[in-house]
């Protein structure tokens, strides 16, 4: 199993953007230095919690800072742009990481960002789809296109050049054919679950879930995916908030006091699903902040988490450590190290 880092990230509204990329940007270079195999980053458009506005840009900031870790999106919202844009964009960060890119997609899940680019009517998740096929061929061709859709038309024919070079896409690094496409996916029988396992497409489970859920999200990619059992489970990755501290009973009465990053992201989160009735996803009854808490968090030290994980989720393909904002308390702030050095999957 891999271990790596997601920054979504959750801040509190007033926390400068500047502030927010430069701690997101050194938590993943020294992730990259303790030796996680993942990083990925988050999506927003219109949100003051969620500031992050173009993953491929974060995977392009730190291709040339990081050696080894794989960059990934959740998401690029393929709705938000013509596919010729999405193509010549996923190139250049596979090219500038050299082939480290894994490629998150979706149709956005802040219903501002739809409204913001004029698409509350539209069918979002069926764009993102269409999309997604003009974008593989683009990155594949090698002559001038001529690409229809039912909403979308690329076309480099009338001014395209063979001898001035002009009208051509650029392929992925090294022309590879593996680069791994993933969707998160978050409330229980996920129709992205079964679109994922019958494209063999990779699944994040949200870091929102409860364990019923988890589960749920788990059974329902086996169930589907025409994969053996094995090769199934290495398509399927799970995202959670872990606090690791290196006193177990300690993490316990830190990760739920009133000075814990961990309540603070989780009450945004909470706040933010509840009042578009997604709350669901925390389990069932979850009616505040702490029965959330509860209900997703693991915590403890580096043992009892790889105990926990090892138990439960062996067979998956990664486990990744969502982050929080550093808050200067070196009981909080050292959780992501301890995680990358101590715990063991």
């Amino acid at each position: 199993m891999n271990k790596g880092l997601f920054s979504i990230p959750i801040y509190n509204q007033e926390i400068s953007m500047e502030k927010m990329l430069n701690e997101v940007i050194n938590q993943v270079v020294k992730a990259d230095q303790w030796g996680l195999q993942e990083a990925y980053f988050g999506e927003h458009i219109t949100d003051k919690h969620e500031k992050i506005t173009s993953s491929l840009m974060m995977v392009a900031t730190l291709a040339k800072l990081t050696k080894k870790i794989k960059l990934g999106t959740l998401t690029t919202n393929l709705n938000f742009y013509n596919p010729a844009i999405i193509a010549a964009l996923v190139s250049m960060a596979d090219n500038l990481s050299e082939g480290r890119l894994m490629l998150g997609i979706g149709s956005g899940a802040n219903m501002s960002d739809i409204e913001a680019i004029n698409s509350i009517d539209k069918n979002n998740h069926s764009l993102t789809l269409e999309s997604e096929r003009i974008v593989k061929s683009l990155l594949k061709s090698e002559t001038l296109v001529n690409i229809k859709s039912e909403n979308f038309t690329v076309s480099t024919e009338v001014y395209g050049n063979k001898d001035l070079g002009l009208g051509y896409f650029n392929d992925l690094y090294n022309k590879r054919n593996d680069l791994d496409i993933l969707m998160p996916v978050l409330n229980p029988n996920s129709y992205n679950v079964k679109l994922c396992a019958k494209n063999n497409w990779s699944i994040v489970i949200s870091n929102f879930c409860s364990a019923e859920i988890i589960d749920n999200h788990i059974n329902n990619y086996l169930d589907n995916s025409k994969l053996d059992r094995k090769e199934a489970f290495k398509k399927i990755k799970l995202s959670k908030l872990i606090f690791a501290h290196k006193d177990k009973a300690k993490a316990e009465e830190l990760v739920f006091s009133n000075k814990s990053p961990y309540m603070q992201v989780i009450n945004i989160l909470f706040n933010k699903l509840k009042k578009f009735d997604k709350h669901t996803c925390f389990g069932n009854n979850i009616n505040n902040t702490n029965d959330a808490a509860k209900s997703i968090l693991l915590y403890g030290n580096p043992d009892s988490i790889s105990e926990h994980i090892t138990n439960k989720y062996k067979e998956l393909s990664s486990i990744i450590y969502v982050t929080v904002p550093i808050t200067g308390n070196d009981d909080f702030d050292n959780s992501l190290e301890n995680f990358s050095k101590h715990v063991t999957v």
